[in-house]
């Protein structure tokens, strides 16, 4: 029997491995978005990607779907919230990707070099644009020499779904930089508890009144567990049906599906 989505306030998708899968929609997806909005369902659909809302946005749209900007949150907006509110004219070295550089272009002095004055190291996963290997040993130099700057982390991801197969997260790369400049990183994404507020806030919910579909035990399903959100797990991107068996009780989903087609 499929999913009833009725009783929630809001559904809240994960999009990379429960939506699509690089360029690819993945079974169910697309057709499970167009009937929330033809049944004008509150949703969102919520990325631990360090790209902007306008790139997802283009992206689903080449799968044949079309979402706002204002129904996209991602770990590069949550990042990008976190440094315009906390300064006037923050000084940023980025060390992720094109979409964080278009979110905080108007807004930011760029950091360059690792003499010049910081006060946010962004970092994204290793692969991003802005991450090569050489700019990864500027982003520990300013972290070494500037201890006030803050090491800012745009999700706690230790792994993510590739062509390749499972590549090395935002996470992963935010605490080898922590570790070696002895520094503590600050996340902005999933699964922490200020992305899903901030979210909730925006589509103008409570958490309780939310069912979150998602694909990551750690981001989607204990993250949005931990704020009081109804979680169901879709086995399409990280999470084996075996994985769950090792959880504790207050830590699996309240459901699992094979993918979205039988939500």
């Amino acid at each position: 029997m499929p999913l009833d989505l009725s009783p929630y306030a809001a559904v809240l998708l994960d999009l990379d491995g429960t939506v699509y899968h690089e360029e690819h929609a993945l079974p169910g997806a697309i057709e499970l978005i167009r009937r929330l909005q033809r049944d004008q369902k509150r949703f969102a659909c919520l990325s631990n990607s360090t790209s902007s809302p306008a790139r997802i946005s283009a992206r689903l749209m080449r799968m044949g779907v079309t979402l706002s900007l204002e129904s996209i949150y991602t770990a590069g907006t949550a990042a990008a919230d976190y440094v315009t509110d906390r300064w006037p004219r923050p000084r940023a070295y980025n060390l992720a990707t094109e979409g964080l550089h278009d979110l905080l272009d108007p807004h930011v002095q760029w950091v360059s070099a690792a003499d010049e004055a910081c006060d946010v190291v962004i970092v994204g996963t290793p692969t991003s644009l802005y991450a090569t290997e050489d700019r990864q040993r500027t982003a520990l130099d300013l972290l070494r020499r500037q201890r006030g700057a803050v090491l800012l982390g745009m999700c706690a991801d230790r792994v993510y779904p590739s062509p390749r197969g499972i590549e090395f997260g935002t996470g992963a790369l935010t605490q080898m930089l922590a570790y070696a400049a002895d520094a503590t990183p600050v996340f902005t994404g999933k699964p922490e508890a200020v992305f899903f507020h901030e979210l909730c806030h925006r589509l103008n919910v409570k958490p309780a009144d939310c069912i979150l579909i998602g694909d990551n035990l750690e981001s989607d399903i204990a993250g949005a567990r931990g704020v009081g959100m109804t979680t169901w797990l879709t086995l399409t991107g990280v999470a084996r049906l075996e994985d769950v068996q090792h959880l504790p009780e207050d830590k699996r989903p309240h459901g699992i599906v094979r993918d979205l087609s039988e939500v």
